[in-house]
């Protein structure tokens, strides 16, 4: 058996932090790395009060968790919410939010990308402002296409979540879906980034400038110069 070596040690460095990994979370990866920087890059160089940084599909809570440790001091008031469609995985980034000493800084909440979060709702009162200013979106949704995941090397298919991998017919699925509730529900954030498939750089820009008019939309390479960063401004 190909068991990742990740879930045979039971944790993985990210971002200089070493997180629990269990079969009920996708292993992180090196290129996710970017979207931390992305963010934390935002937050320096805008200056903004009253920060919310939404991490959509958690998972493990690696990207939640290294945005929180690596928050200046002036960056406290910073409100950070991370939602998973999973139990299981809530329960994996509660138990490394704790292991880092950031449980009490971090809103987790079971949701099937923002169907649940509403500020009608008991579980979201007071965590989204009328008028989303400062609010930052990022996520890391499942993007591979479906007819895809049959030939990921076995370490991948075998042992890694099938729903933490299958991003719909074309990848590309549950952004359109992320897209869809962001305009429904009005909200106005500041930034969004995601990762995604290399394969995605076209249509990631033109499905985002069809949700997203107004918006400037670009893709970030990774080291590997591939696409792999959606970055859309507001």
């Amino acid at each position: 058996m190909n068991t990742p070596k990740a879930y045979t040690q039971g944790w993985i460095e990210f971002y200089k932090l070493r997180f629990k990994v269990t079969p009920d979370v996708l292993i992180p990866r090196p290129e996710t790395e970017l979207l931390i920087d992305e963010v934390l890059n935002y937050i320096k160089e805008n200056k903004k009060e009253n920060i919310i940084v939404l991490d959509v599909g958690t998972g493990s809570g690696a990207i939640a968790i290294s945005i929180t440790k690596n928050l200046s001091a002036s960056q406290t008031n910073t409100q950070i919410i991370a939602t998973d469609i999973s139990k299981e995985a809530l329960k994996v980034a509660k138990q490394n939010a704790k292991l880092h000493g950031v449980l009490d800084k971090i809103t987790f909440i079971q949701s099937d990308l923002l169907s649940d979060l509403d500020p009608s709702t008991q579980e979201s009162t007071g965590l989204f402002p009328t008028q989303d200013d400062n609010l930052i979106i990022v996520t890391n949704l499942p993007y591979i296409p479906t007819e895809r995941i049959p030939y990921l090397d076995s370490s991948v298919k075998d042992f890694e979540p099938f729903i933490a991998l299958d991003g719909g017919e074309d990848g590309f699925e549950l952004y359109r879906k992320l897209f869809s509730q962001i305009v429904k529900k009005g909200w106005k954030p500041k930034l969004l980034v995601g990762e995604i498939d290399y394969t995605h750089g076209e249509l990631a820009i033109y499905e985002a400038q069809k949700y997203f008019p107004k918006s400037n939309v670009e893709v970030i390479k990774d080291l590997a110069h591939l696409q792999r960063i959606l970055k859309i401004t507001f």
